[in-house]
């Protein structure tokens, strides 16, 4: 039995709870459907990150394992989005911002979405603990 248990622990990222956080600019004023679309890409973005570097690629691998926990949080402005990007990039957790490219809702290069880790829930805690649930 605690063969077993080691071996979940490890293929879960060795107990660490992962997660990674969706950080919605609620100023804009977007549609549902815009919101899930740039989530979705700020997803992927921090995806590719995180699969460029060895560091990324063990805690995207133990995100995955872990069923790709994901939340979705709001702020208030452009600025209080900068601000959680640059304490993020700070602590060296992945921190990607969307810009749209302007087709439909909002002006080419308006960025929408700040998409964290997939890190340590601890870790992207420290940083959005503070927000609140879109």
């Amino acid at each position: 039995m605690n063969v077993f248990r080691t071996l979940l622990a490890n293929a879960s990222g060795g107990g660490a709870p992962m997660k990674m956080v969706l950080v919605v600019r609620s100023d804009l004023g977007l549609k549902k459907g815009k919101i899930a679309s740039q989530c979705a890409h700020a997803a992927v973005l921090c995806c590719m990150r995180a699969a460029n570097g060895l560091d990324g690629k063990a805690k995207l691998d133990a995100w995955l394992m872990q069923g790709q926990p994901k939340i979705v949080l709001r702020v208030d402005s452009l600025e209080a989005m900068h601000s959680v990007s640059a304490q993020a990039k700070q602590v060296g957790v992945i921190a990607e911002i969307v810009r749209d490219a302007g087709r439909t809702q909002v002006a080419s290069g308006t960025e929408t979405v700040l998409g964290l880790g997939p890190d340590q829930s601890e870790a992207i805690d420290s940083l959005v603990g503070h927000l609140k649930l879109l």
